[in-house]
C-alpha cells in the first residue's frame, strides 16, 4: 500500500512542469556553444544532459551549460582542474563528483520563477538518477 502511494506521489510530481527562467537557459546555451571538451569528457555531460533532460524539460544544450558551469565552480572552489579527480581515491573520487552534482543542482534551482516544493523534489530526483549513471560510468572505468 505504501508503495503504491509513493509511486501516485512520484507520477504526480513527475506530471508537474517546472518554470523556469528562458532567459538565463538561453545564456547558458550561449556559454556553453562556445566550450570544446575532450571525447570523454564530451560525452559523460551528453550522457548526464540526457537523464537530466528526461525528468526536467528544459532544452539540452542548456543542461550541458549548466553541468559546465557546475564543474567549472567546483574546480574554482577547489583550486584543481577536473582531471586531478580521475587521480583521487575513489572515496574522494565520488565526493567531488557528488559535490559537482549538488552545485548542478543548486544552479539549476537558481533558475526557477516558481520555487515550490515540487519543483526542488522533481530537480533533486533528476539529479541523483544521473549521479547513479555516473557511479555505473565510474565502475565501468575502474
Amino acid at each position: 500500500m505504501i508503495k503504491q502511494l509513493i509511486g501516485i506521489g512520484l507520477s504526480i510530481i513527475l506530471s508537474y512542469t517546472i518554470k523556469f527562467d528562458w532567459e538565463a537557459l538561453k545564456n547558458t546555451e550561449k556559454e556553453y556553444k562556445n566550450i570544446e571538451f575532450s571525447t570523454e569528457k564530451s560525452e559523460l555531460i551528453q550522457e548526464l544532459s540526457n537523464v537530466l533532460c528526461e525528468i526536467i524539460k528544459i532544452p539540452e544544450l542548456a543542461m550541458r551549460g549548466i553541468i559546465y558551469k557546475a564543474i567549472s565552480d567546483w574546480q574554482i572552489k577547489n583550486n584543481k582542474v577536473i582531471r586531478d579527480i580521475e587521480k583521487m581515491p575513489i572515496g574522494k573520487r565520488l565526493n567531488s563528483f557528488k559535490e559537482i552534482f549538488n552545485i548542478g543542482r543548486r544552479i539549476l534551482k537558481n533558475m526557477v520563477n516558481d520555487p515550490i516544493p515540487q519543483c526542488d523534489i522533481m530537480i533533486d530526483i533528476a539529479f541523483e538518477r544521473a549521479f547513479k549513471i555516473y557511479l555505473r560510468f565510474i565502475n565501468q572505468n575502474l
